[in-house]
């Protein structure tokens, strides 16, 4: 009887499981600086925008994601609005707003942060060691 139940409610939950899969989606990116070196080490920050919309699921809570030393990262969430924050030590944030409706793919560049040239006298300045040159 114990056996039965097992299985009788696995195959009853099996179908909520992969319907509620269905409902996210991957969102992968790439973080580079403005010369198109990737950034490793970037921290991205995914803010659902409440937007009233009835496939606007999201997530309520906030997501964070770091790049990989190719620059890369991925998440996994519902559909709907999102605003995308990138920031990197020495790079201005960027911020941007998306709609995930499926797997999703962006690049977000970073431009080097006026006050950090500025302060070594409007020289050139190397990317530090979050980034990889090309």
């Amino acid at each position: 009887m114990l056996r039965l139940l097992t299985v009788g409610s696995v195959v009853f939950l099996m179908p909520l499981l992969v319907l509620a899969q269905a409902k996210e989606a991957t969102f992968r990116g790439t973080v580079t600086d403005s010369e198109g070196a990737v950034i490793s080490s970037a921290r991205v920050l995914l803010h659902w925008d409440s937007v009233d919309l009835k496939t606007n699921v999201g997530i309520r809570e906030d997501r964070v994601a770091i790049t990989n030393r190719d620059g890369n990262f991925e998440v996994r969430l519902p559909p709907g609005f999102y605003d995308v924050f990138a920031s990197a030590s020495a790079f201005s944030p960027h911020c941007q707003k998306i709609r995930i409706n499926r797997d999703s793919n962006l690049l977000m560049k970073l431009d080097l942060d006026p006050l950090v040239s500025k302060e070594l006298g409007g020289m050139e300045v190397s990317p530090g060691p979050g980034t990889n040159q090309r």
